[in-house]
């Protein structure tokens, strides 16, 4: 009897174990995304251009695809507000890229990485001096959260600091 009660009892300490690592391994993301920037200043002219690495940390391939234009990649959600903490102002195009924009398939194995250049200036104005925070999050459709949702995954922040145009140096004449 006391073996019968010892057995139960391991078993369902044995199948707890196993619940919370299948959890912890079902909410682990299959990749990572960094976002960075060769500079961290742009005048209000320049194009703002940032640079998505995107890094499968799983034992499968993972989609790395594009889909866009303007050379902005729509499978990513764009987070860029203003110091002040008000969203930064998109901008809009007269005339939209008529579907089915630009598709390119993409997998990356395991330990590999994709960067994909962005120029984020197609996509907000960064009309006005000062500093904005900017970071991406993509769906990752392979891994699931503790609701059965797919799992959003996130960049890192970056803040990058937009300075006035300077005059021509004929100008100041």
């Amino acid at each position: 009897m006391i073996f019968r009660k010892l057995f139960c009892c391991m078993f369902l300490l044995v199948s707890a174990v196993f619940a919370t690592v299948c959890a912890a391994a079902q909410s682990t993301a299959s990749f990572t995304l960094q976002a960075s920037t060769k500079t961290l200043t742009f005048r209000v002219d320049e194009v703002v251009r940032v640079a998505i690495t995107q890094t499968n940390v799983s034992n499968h391939p993972v989609s790395c695809d594009y889909a866009g234009g303007n050379a902005v990649n729509l499978i990513y959600d764009y987070h860029v507000t203003q110091e002040n903490g008000s969203p930064a102002e998109e901008v809009v195009w007269s005339k939209p890229v008529p579907p089915p924009y630009s598709y390119k398939q993409c997998a990356i194995g395991p330990g590999e990485s994709s960067t994909n250049p962005i120029y984020l200036s197609n996509a907000y104005k960064f009309d006005k001096p000062g500093q904005y925070t900017v970071w991406v999050s993509r769906v990752d459709p392979d891994t699931e959260d503790e609701s059965g949702k797919p799992v959003v995954v996130k960049s890192n922040v970056i803040t990058i600091t937009i300075v006035a145009t300077e005059p021509a140096p004929d100008a100041a004449k």
